[in-house]
């Protein structure tokens, strides 16, 4: 009798963990999927779906072109994923835009994913993501139609105030400041993708932790920047720039006056203003006719920064093992002043164009 009883217990007990579990599994919430197609009813179902998801939604917009007039945007959502069918089949058109400062706006929000999807002329900004975390861009393009322009939005991919980026295989056209711009943000990836046609290729700014690696940056004004500005929430450090394809970044400047990047010259690689613990390394750097790796601090721009914790000068930089030529001549005429200078004092003595410029004049 006491071991039927055992047996009794023992099946009592198998009974309600298979009980458990299957109620577990019944609870388990499968991705909600909200399906968007192409057509005259799009764009104001796409800003409902932005506007009323809850978490563990995906939003898929299908092959073709979807005409917007103003921003589509997403304020404090979790987990959500917005995809594509692919980065040249779907194709978010806001050449028609007449409000709203960027293309698609995401804020406050966490977990969000953007994959296999274009933003095409949009009035600002193609893609910003402000205060987020874990914010991801996969096979994602930004692109102003056309020769580039000064005109046209100023960044492409624009995470800013955030952190854990991820950004990969993506795409920046056009972009009158930068094509691929992290800025104020931490823990971040920028891989495997291409800027082309940019003022600056990709710009990593006053964040700290970032890994840039296995991009192609060409036909930009400057390839890569990492760049460290007074006055913003926080400052630079810890960067690391390798195994990039840097050439040919020899884009006149279409960037509107007074702005920083006005000031990179037209040649440069890669550029490091101000900014600590920069690692550049094993990238090949061709054909970028100003330098391959230019290195100046804030004061040449500006000799009075408002900002008393602000620290313009660069240190820790560390640049080894990089494949750098150069081979055409530089651009002297479309440069900024300050650049003039430095190239009339190589050519007043006989200097040849250094591969790796250091400027660290106070004035």
């Amino acid at each position: 009798p006491v071991s039927k009883n055992i047996l009794f217990f023992l099946l009592a007990i198998c009974s309600i963990m298979l009980n458990l579990s299957c109620n577990k599994d019944d609870t388990t919430e499968a991705p909600k999927i909200i399906n968007i197609a192409a057509g005259s009813t799009a764009a104001s179902q796409a800003q409902t779906a932005f506007i009323e998801v809850d978490s563990n939604f995906t939003i898929v917009f299908g092959e073709g072109k979807f005409l917007f007039t103003n921003t589509l945007s997403m304020d404090g959502k979790n987990k959500v994923i917005i995809k594509g069918a692919g980065r040249d089949k779907t194709i978010l058109d806001f050449s028609g835009q007449t409000s709203g400062g960027e293309g698609v706006l995401i804020s406050k929000s966490n977990s969000i994913r953007f994959e296999d999807i274009t933003i095409l002329d949009s009035k600002g900004d193609a893609l910003k993501a402000r205060d987020c975390n874990k914010i991801s861009f996969v096979n994602v393009g930004t692109v102003w139609s056309g020769t580039p322009k000064q005109a046209n939005g100023a960044y492409g991919l624009y995470p800013v105030l955030c952190s854990e980026v991820y950004i990969d295989k993506c795409y920046a056209y056009g972009a009158s400041d930068a094509g691929i711009y992290v800025g104020q943000s931490d823990k971040i990836i920028v891989k495997s993708s291409i800027a082309e046609g940019n003022v600056a290729g990709i710009e990593i700014e006053n964040s700290t932790n970032a890994d840039v690696f296995d991009n192609e940056a060409f036909d930009n004004t400057g390839g890569i920047l990492v760049f460290d500005l007074p006055g913003l929430t926080k400052y630079g450090n810890s960067t690391r720039v390798y195994n990039n394809n840097i050439h040919d970044n020899n884009r006149i400047s279409f960037a509107p006056k007074g702005n920083i990047v006005a000031n990179v010259p037209v040649g440069t690689g890669c550029m490091i203003l101000s900014t600590k613990n920069v690692e550049i390394f094993n990238n090949k750097l061709v054909e970028n006719t100003f330098a391959g790796v230019l290195v100046v601090n804030y004061l040449i721009f500006n000799s009075k920064p408002t900002d008393a914790k602000y620290d313009p000068f660069p240190s820790g930089i560390y640049i080894h093992d990089n494949a750098n030529t150069l081979i055409g001549s530089v651009n002297r005429v479309d440069q900024p002043d300050l650049i003039k200078d430095v190239l009339t004092i190589l050519f007043l003595y006989g200097l040849k164009q250094p591969h790796i410029l250091i400027e660290d004049r106070k004035s």
